[in-house]
């Protein structure tokens, strides 16, 4: 072999060598980047999953500071209700409070003027056509015992008095027919009373004779007999034993044509 031949497969082999030297150093280098790619891979996935908790994270967050700035107007809005409501009330107890100042007064006052309603009504009963007085009276004498009654209230008090005033007032509308003792000449009888309205009250007596009040003279004057048939008349409608009809009222001082 020449020198020159060693020398070419000298050269040869040390390339060669250096080739393979070479492909071991890149392939150590490939694989250290595969590790380092592979690691940042992870890495980046890691910081991946940071990313998207803290960003589950952050949604939570915001959805509870929605749901807490909602609850905030949720409540404000009841507190200005509760702010509202407590204004009425505080309005209704000074109302309350003011009347029943007023009630305290009117009290005051109530009852002096109940007492003159009474009065009043006695007096207008004892100056009227005296017609079922026993019964006018009592009602009087029972309003007068309410009033002294400490058990009823005021407004019992002026219900019952304002009930009596209408019994009065219902009189004048009324046509009745009644049996009542009557003291004539000293003596009580049992005669039969017709009262229209207050305009007439004449009694029959047991003989059949007709009386009949005057007020003019706060006295009974007798009553012409041509008046009997209309007197009888009068009673069978005010007793609902005759259908209603139109009849002569007699007057006191009146006398009929036969």
């Amino acid at each position: 072999m020449t020198k020159l031949k060693f020398m070419a497969r000298v050269s040869a082999a040390a390339l060669m060598v250096s080739m393979v030297g070479g492909i071991a150093v890149a392939q150590q280098q490939l694989s250290q980047a595969l590790r380092t790619a592979t690691q940042s891979t992870a890495s980046g996935a890691a910081a991946q999953a940071r990313i998207d908790s803290i960003d589950d994270s952050t949604n939570s967050v915001v959805g509870d500071y929605r749901a807490a700035l909602q609850e905030k107007d949720t409540v404000a809005l009841n507190v200005e209700q509760q702010r509202i409501f407590l204004r009425s009330q505080q309005n209704e107890i000074e109302s309350i409070t003011s009347q029943i100042t007023r009630v305290d007064e009117v009290q005051d006052q109530l009852l002096p003027m109940m007492l003159r309603m009474i009065g009043t009504l006695e007096t207008f009963i004892e100056s009227d056509v005296p017609f079922q007085m026993g019964e006018r009276l009592d009602r009087i004498q029972k309003l007068k015992d309410l009033m002294q009654d400490p058990a009823q209230s005021p407004s019992e008090r002026y219900r019952q008095i304002i009930n009596a005033y209408q019994i009065e007032v219902s009189y004048g509308n009324q046509t009745t027919s009644y049996s009542e003792d009557l003291v004539i000449d000293g003596i009580a009888r049992k005669v039969e009373f017709l009262r229209v309205g207050r305009v007439s009250l004449v009694y029959t007596d047991t003989d059949g004779s007709l009386n009949i009040w005057s007020k003019a003279n706060s006295a009974w004057q007798p009553l012409p007999s041509s008046y009997a048939l209309d007197v009888s008349s009068a009673t069978r409608i005010a007793l609902e034993q005759k259908t209603p009809e139109v009849f002569p009222a007699a007057l006191p001082g009146a006398s009929k044509a036969n």
